[in-house]
């Protein structure tokens, strides 16, 4: 391997002001809205690691941590190095030379997008079973989450106590309200927020459906903020990142182009493995279920199972229900399949005739955030605790359903006793609107900035 990059990824051994040229932090300072994740707040012994879509911030929270670090610890004793396209052995390499380089003692390691090593979890436990990880802070970081999951599992340390895995999602529509700097202060108190949501109403909604054409990515959320447009080059970074992982994962384009098609088609709809593969070249069920399975621990897509209304967990044989983790990944994939230029203006007319349908997607990517935050322990699985319901006859039905508490999306105008009719089966339910409020109905832009508060 070439040492040579070893010290180019790591300035601040040699340089002081190595901050000014390191371009991650450059975007950050160059950004007008910005975003602290704070994920992790102390840098113990023990091996951790941050699991999330490209393009969120994990390197970026990477190289903000090591500037803090740098200050206050020996900065040769910091070590950062991307793994994106290195080998088993230019990994074992890597870290033998830092260990030799640096001086015995406490030590922080910062190994970026690790998945892509083929056995990497093999030389990490060489490490901690040989005591050189001992006093080591080490962070490991992915956007590929099946393979980086699974392995931490194996890994030594991974039941020591404490949050030692996290994963670093786009924005929630309150933590994007926050980075804009919304003028609207939430009070703690459940009486005087809900007065507030009411008095705010019309630039909630204004700023939810601008939220549904960003996202939570910070990058594409100071884009529109500036320019009241996303560029196709925007779009294209992000599909960038899809195709590129897909080859990584030796999964063939034309196949998850093929699903993600149908995923659209078929959005908030049951579907079975089956289904999504017809009217696409799979041929199999099997072949269906591995594509979208990997887009899922990709973070492209949320996959949630039937309720057994019983049994009160998820009836895995039963048909499934399909959504993008992230509204703007969703407009993303729609260019893609649908080989659009120009993808800003031609995604409004699906944007509007769906803007209900994206919603739904938009409520169930807060549960799973929510979820997994509050999640102490370091093994949470979001499709044990999330769920849809349907009765037998397929008569009433529910979007979601969490520990006893059913939500229904209805994001329009006008709202009729209909749109309750499966929330009858449940003590403790909800119908998300557009601007309704009443004792079981409340707009969904104001339901998710007190979800986590007052609800779950």
């Amino acid at each position: 391997m070439e040492f040579s990059s070893i010290k180019e990824s790591n300035p601040w051994w040699e340089k002081d002001d190595w901050e000014k040229a390191d371009l991650h932090l450059s975007n950050i300072r160059e950004q007008k809205i910005a975003w602290n994740y704070n994920l992790i707040k102390k840098f113990e012994e023990g091996i951790y690691s941050i699991r999330g879509p490209r393009q969120v911030g994990k390197t970026s929270f990477i190289k903000q941590i090591i500037s803090g670090l740098a200050k206050k610890k020996n900065p040769k004793s910091i070590f950062f190095y991307s793994c994106d396209n290195i080998n088993k052995a230019d990994l074992e390499e890597a870290l033998n030379l830092f260990f030799d380089f640096s001086e015995k003692g406490e030590r922080f390691i910062f190994l970026d997008e690790i998945p892509f090593v083929d056995g990497w979890e093999f030389v990490i436990k060489h490490f901690y079973d040989s005591g050189k990880l001992s006093q080591c802070f080490v962070l490991l970081c992915g956007s590929n989450s099946i393979d980086l999951k699974r392995s931490i599992e194996r890994l030594p340390g991974r039941g020591d106590s404490g949050k030692r895995h996290f994963i670093m999602s786009p924005l929630t529509f309150l933590e994007y309200l926050e980075a804009i700097k919304f003028p609207m202060n939430l009070t703690g108190k459940r009486a005087k927020d809900e007065a507030l949501i009411k008095l705010h109403l019309k630039e909630l909604q204004k700023e939810y459906e601008n939220y549904l054409l960003t996202g939570g990515f910070i990058k594409i959320i100071n884009e529109y903020h500036e320019k009241k447009f996303i560029s196709d080059y925007s779009y294209d970074i992000y599909l960038k990142w899809i195709i590129g992982d897909l080859a990584k994962l030796n999964l063939k384009e034309k196949y998850a182009k093929q699903l993600l098609r149908r995923v659209i088609e078929t959005y908030t709809t049951e579907v079975s493995w089956s289904s999504l593969s017809s009217g696409t070249d799979i041929d199999t069920h099997n072949t269906a279920s591995k594509y979208l399975e990997a887009l899922e621990e990709m973070f492209v897509l949320n996959i949630i199972y039937k309720m057994d209304f019983n049994k009160k967990i998820p009836d895995y044989p039963k048909s499934k229900k399909i959504y993008f983790s992230d509204p703007f990944i969703l407009s993303c994939v729609y260019k893609w399949v649908n080989s659009i230029e120009g993808n800003f203006e031609k995604y409004q007319a699906f944007f509007e005739s769906s803007i209900s349908k994206l919603s739904e997607g938009v409520l169930l990517n807060h549960l799973i955030r929510i979820m997994t935050k509050k999640a102490k322990s370091n093994v949470f699985n979001y499709n044990d605790k999330v769920y849809y319901w349907t009765n037998k006859s397929k008569t009433k039905e529910i979007d979601f359903v969490y520990e006893n508490t059913a939500l229904e999306v209805k994001y329009q105008n006008e709202i009729n006793s209909e749109d309750y009719k499966g929330l009858t089966e449940f003590k403790n339910s909800y119908l998300l609107t557009k601007k309704t409020f009443n004792k079981k109905t409340f707009p969904l832009s104001g339901f998710l900035l007190l979800l986590e508060k007052y609800w779950l």
